[in-house]
């Protein structure tokens, strides 16, 4: 196979799952949810890649020693649905997730300079604000 397609190939999974937005994809986030007093927060992001594909996904911040650290939770290839997020302690982040869809990169727990992160899964109502999603726009640059 040449070498340059599979370069290709990668850079595009890549910008795919990591949700580098700009000015000519569609996207949008949701709120970012903290716990008082704790280090990390996580928000939700939707982008419409074209041709590239959709992406919904759910990422952690942290601000540990000084270090700015973080990723992915989980990602799903549809726009109809957000993914809820709550923390239920400092370490502990409830995802909540609809229902048959197919979830990829599903992380179960994490630790970051050894802080300790753990996700709990539960399926997404439709009765959550998080159901329908935030609804990705062509997002402008201000020049």
């Amino acid at each position: 196979m040449d070498k340059w397609l599979v370069v290709a190939g990668i850079t595009s999974a890549t910008a795919l799952l990591s949700g580098c937005s700009g000015t000519d994809y569609a996207t949008c986030s949701g709120p970012t949810v903290t716990y008082p007093g704790g280090k990390c927060g996580a928000h939700y992001y939707q982008a419409d890649y074209g041709s590239g594909g959709v992406v919904t996904q759910a990422l952690t911040d942290c601000d540990i020693d000084s270090h700015r650290l973080g990723g992915n939770v989980v990602a799903f290839h549809t726009l109809k649905h957000g993914i809820g997020l709550r923390w239920l302690d400092a370490n502990t982040l409830e995802v909540s997730v609809p229902q048959g869809v197919e979830l990829e990169d599903q992380r179960r727990d994490v630790i970051y300079l050894g802080h300790s992160l753990k996700y709990k899964y539960r399926r997404l109502l439709p009765t959550n604000p998080e159901f329908s999603g935030c609804g990705p726009k062509i997002q402008t640059k201000n020049i």
